[in-house]
């Protein structure tokens, strides 16, 4: 049989892709190299004393734009939670951690004193993810639509200066700038990482 489309992977990148194709009339094969699909489609039993299941990608997941659910006639929902992450230290001898929710309020003030000693790297912590935010929602709209120019981004934004500081550095040395506290800069990289 002649395909129109090979789609090659399975995860759920090449999933989307391959339906996207078959719903605008295309024949399309999808080859996948492991035995099962993957990437955020798949769930696995992480704890073999538990019978329970987790997404390889769950703290993805909520990336997937709802555009793509709709289009796809996917039944799926995300659950909020309250705490973004918790992460635990030891530091001086004590057990201890920052606690973050995910409308950063007074727990999370709290943690950031707690862990600290001050209330320096939560107050940095709220401007750089405000920050943050603001160019996402300059970015995010952009996602499902062809690659726009920094120069267009920046325009829409209004910012150069905000777009220059969060944007043309290296994250690293943007989070070593603006933090002092290496178990503070560990979770705002790893956020960086993810995406969130």
């Amino acid at each position: 049989m002649i395909y129109d489309v090979i789609v090659v992977g399975g995860g759920h990148n090449g999933l989307i892709s391959a339906s996207y194709l078959a719903k605008a009339g295309k024949s399309v094969l999808l080859i996948e190299g492991s035995d099962h699909l993957g990437g955020a489609s798949i769930s696995y039993q992480a704890f073999p004393e538990h019978d329970v299941r987790l997404s390889r990608y769950s703290y993805l997941v909520s990336l997937l734009p709802d555009k793509i659910v709709k289009d796809l006639g996917m039944k799926f929902t995300t659950k909020s939670r309250e705490i973004s992450s918790y992460t635990p230290d030891f530091r001086g001898g004590e057990d201890c951690g920052l606690l973050v929710e995910r409308n950063v309020g007074k727990l999370s003030e709290q943690s950031f004193n707690k862990l600290t000693g001050s209330n320096h790297e939560f107050l940095a912590w709220k401007k750089f993810y405000s920050e943050v935010e603001s160019i996402a929602k300059v970015i995010a709209p952009t996602l499902l639509e062809p690659l726009p120019s920094v120069k267009n981004l920046k325009s829409k934004l209004g910012n150069d200066l905000l777009w220059n500081n969060i944007c043309e550095q290296p994250i690293g040395q943007v989070v070593r700038e603006r933090f002092s506290d290496d178990l503070v800069r560990g979770v705002v990289l790893t956020d960086a990482l993810i995406g969130t």
